[in-house]
Order: C-alpha cells, then sequence, then structure tokens
C-alpha cells in the first residue's frame, strides 16, 4: 500500500481576524509537531515579509505564533528570508530586513528578529548535493543551512511561473542563493509584443541587469545574452507587452525548483515542519508590488511534517471550494502539479495524505 502522509487543518471564518488566523496556525503546527527542536537550538523560521506595496500577505501575528511554538519548546527562533533577483528593497539584505520591521515583523511584535539568510548581498549559500536531472548540487542560503532546524511558514498564491506557489516553492526557491534562483530560472526568457507595446520604458527602468532598450521604431528589445529571466519585466508591464513562453519553461522551472528543496532539506537532515495559510488567495505572489487580485475564499491554515502533501491538500481544498485548483484559477495555462509530481519522485515526500480537520 502507497504510504500516506498526515495533513492538518484548521478551517477559518471568512473576515477572520490576524489572531484567529494566529490560532489556528499555532493549532495546525501543534498537531504536526515540531519535535525536531531541542533546548537552545537556532530555528529558521522562513516566511515572506510582503514586498512594499502590497498588503496580503500572512501578518505578522502568525509568524509570532509560529515563534511561541518553538520558544515553548526551548529553541532560539529568528526570521529568515532571501534576497530577490529582481530590482527593489528586496533584493539586499539590508533593506529587505528594513521592509520586515515596516510590515511589523520585529522583536516587539513577532518575538525574534529577522535575519537575512543569505547575507548582504545574496551571495551567502552552502553547496549541497544532489542526485537531480538538472543539477548534481544547489545552493542553500547560509543561514538556513547552518539553522538546527526550520519551520517553513508559507502563503499559498498563484505563481505567474509555477501555476501556484505554497511550501515547495517557498522551500526551493525561497530558501536559494541569488546564484540558484538564477539557475532556476535561466529557461524563462521573456518575449516583446511588439504591437503591444506603447514606449513607455517600464519594462527597461525595471530590469535589474539593464537587458532591455527601445530600438530606432521605439519598441522594447532585450539582449538575451544580459537577461536572467527573473520576469520583473512582466510584472512591470501594465499593456501586456511582455510575454514568456512558460508552456515550456514552466515544467523546468518546478523541476530545478524542487531539486532546490531536495537541497534545503538534505541540508537540515529532516528537521523541518511546514505550515501554510489558505487565505487571500490571491492571483500572484507576495513578491509583487500591488495589491492582489483575490481568485478563491479563505479556507484556512494546514500542516504537517511532508510537504508534497500539503502542496497537494492544498490544490485540492481549494478544488473542493471553487470547483477547480488554485492554478488553474490564477494561470489556467500552466500545470503547478509538475512541481508534485517531481518532488514525490524525488523522494521529497508523498502526494497521499490522510486529511486530520481539527474541531474549531
Amino acid at each position: 500500500m502507497k504510504q500516506q502522509a498526515e495533513v492538518f487543518l484548521s478551517r477559518v471564518r471568512a473576515g477572520a481576524s490576524p489572531a484567529e488566523w494566529a490560532r489556528a496556525a499555532r493549532a495546525v503546527l501543534d498537531a504536526a509537531g515540531i519535535s525536531f527542536v531541542k533546548n537552545r537550538d537556532l530555528v529558521a523560521v522562513k516566511l515572506h515579509v510582503g514586498e512594499p506595496g502590497l498588503t496580503t500577505f500572512l501578518p505578522p501575528a502568525v509568524a509570532a505564533a509560529v515563534v511561541d511554538a518553538i520558544v515553548t519548546k526551548g529553541g532560539r527562533p529568528f526570521l529568515t528570508d532571501t534576497s530577490v533577483l529582481y530590482s527593489g528593497p528586496r533584493s539586499n539584505g539590508a533593506e529587505h530586513a528594513a521592509v520586515a520591521q515596516r510590515h511589523g515583523f520585529t522583536v516587539a511584535q513577532v518575538g525574534a528578529a529577522f535575519v537575512p539568510a543569505d547575507g548582504l548581498d545574496g551571495r551567502r549559500e552552502h553547496k549541497v548535493p544532489i542526485a537531480g536531472k538538472h543539477f548534481q548540487e544547489v545552493g542553500v542560503a547560509s543561514g538556513i543551512a547552518d539553522a538546527n532546524g526550520m519551520v517553513v511558514l508559507s502563503h499559498a498564491t498563484g505563481h505567474l511561473a509555477a501555476g501556484f506557489g505554497a511550501t515547495l516553492k517557498n522551500v526551493g526557491m525561497g530558501c536559494a542563493s541569488r546564484k540558484g534562483k538564477l539557475l532556476q530560472h535561466s529557461d524563462t526568457k521573456p518575449t516583446i509584443r511588439r504591437d503591444k507595446c506603447e514606449s513607455c520604458e517600464a519594462c527597461a527602468a525595471s530590469c535589474p541587469e539593464d537587458a532591455i532598450s527601445l530600438d530606432d521604431d521605439g519598441k522594447a528589445v532585450i539582449d538575451y545574452d544580459d537577461c536572467i529571466g527573473c520576469g520583473e519585466c512582466i510584472a512591470s508591464c501594465r499593456v501586456d507587452a511582455v510575454g514568456f513562453n512558460w508552456d515550456s519553461a514552466s515544467a523546468a522551472l518546478q523541476q530545478k525548483m524542487v531539486e532546490h528543496a531536495a537541497g534545503v532539506i538534505a541540508a537540515l537532515e529532516g528537521r523541518v515542519t511546514y505550515l501554510a495559510g489558505i487565505v487571500n488567495l490571491t492571483k500572484d505572489c507576495d513578491c509583487m508590488g500591488c495589491e492582489g487580485q483575490i481568485v478563491a475564499r479563505d479556507i484556512g491554515f494546514a500542516a504537517s511534517t511532508d510537504p508534497v502533501a500539503l502542496d497537494q491538500a492544498i490544490l485540492d481544498l481549494v478544488k473542493s471550494s471553487e470547483g477547480v485548483r488554485l492554478d488553474e484559477l490564477s494561470y489556467p495555462s500552466l500545470d503547478g502539479t509538475v512541481q508534485l509530481a517531481y518532488a514525490e519522485q524525488m523522494g521529497i515526500g508523498v502526494r497521499s495524505y490522510t486529511l486530520r480537520e481539527l474541531s474549531p
């Protein structure tokens, strides 16, 4: 018989307060367990503090519930994330920490400090050997690889490249160094739809590598020798003039993301528990610097020691609520289950699970 994982769920009512979300998060985290935490362990809480301009990220109260659970076990928690590829205040450790402070992820509110996992410039990494199809080793952010364990606090959303992003994305992409992120995006290159381009230069202004300019006709052109495939141009264009060939690139990105997740789990020797907020379900991830489009109703918080089972449960719960999966609601041309199938193939976890719903 195929092995099954356990996924714990605590539902929340529509319009629930951050305090109610925090209680639901703590309930499922306690049920899933953080037995790996020993006295005085340094335990990472991997989260997303939200891009400036966005308010739909998981609030500090939820992170505080995670921190308290770790402290109760005798651990010493710290909040962490890694630098992004695109330009902006989360592209370096100093400004990233400032964003965390402004969004309420402070010692006073949460009970733990925010420490950028990949250093000031996103280069601090540990190389971890894996047996992947794309990589034989991956770069894991040093602050995470050096921790004694980790609680992964993910926000389930759609994603413009992977279809949807939750646990596997938060681990695979979110715990990678800048170099690791670049390698994951190496197959994703944008194109300019010349008939839609209005010569506003927003894409050029947002490009972190100065790979976009205007040609003699005033239309944007991309220098693919310099393009890193970060997707900042598609996020900045307001007239849909930038496109990606996601049908071929998405599968490779998801597989590379999973291989980096395998490296993270190996570095921590499996000392990880996974928690996800299935609330504020937006079309795009929390890296977008504008208010996101809500595509599904709030469900609650779920936790597991198996990241694959947790992500599968998220998709199933949204489908049960809305009739279709989160990836289909957000980017119907993409298949977000590629990451789940490949993660199961790599032995990270299983897609088969038993859902344990907790009483309110």
